[in-house]
């Protein structure tokens, strides 16, 4: 594992998508500097957080360009169930093939509308949400 600190924009290493056990830490005077440093950089794989402060935990879901998302834990291995692919250009393919995305591709939806009859009292039963009601 590698960890290189003080890294500025400019610098190759903190410009490029580098892929293994390498941090870089670059240093900001606060949470919008950051936002703005991170969002800037063409490439999106991932981004975490790590605060005591659930109010920018919600605030950096929001704001981060990222496509994998981390709150207290580093970026998120990818699992069957989440997308391994970032976004910008650390997206490939046509579609997040797995998560959601590729649930949704592989699904075929039906929209289906039903209408009920109460057999016994010969009434019309409108189901809803909130209940049945007698019409």
């Amino acid at each position: 594992p590698t960890i290189l600190d003080h890294v500025k924009p400019g610098m190759t290493v903190g410009d490029q998508e580098i892929f293994g056990p390498v941090t870089c830490i670059k240093r900001v005077k606060n949470y919008e500097e950051g936002i703005r440093i991170m969002n800037a950089n063409p490439f999106a794989n991932g981004s975490c957080i790590f605060t005591s402060s659930g109010y920018y935990a919600r605030k950096f879901v929001m704001d981060t360009d990222g496509g994998m998302v981390g709150v207290n834990v580093g970026i998120p291995v990818p699992s069957a169930y989440y997308p391994f692919s970032g976004n910008k250009d650390s997206f490939f393919g046509d579609l997040h093939v797995l998560g959601r995305d590729g649930v949704l591709f592989f699904t075929r939806a039906k929209t289906v509308t039903s209408h009920w009859f109460d057999e016994e009292a010969g009434k019309r039963v409108v189901g809803t949400w909130e209940g049945s009601t007698e019409q």
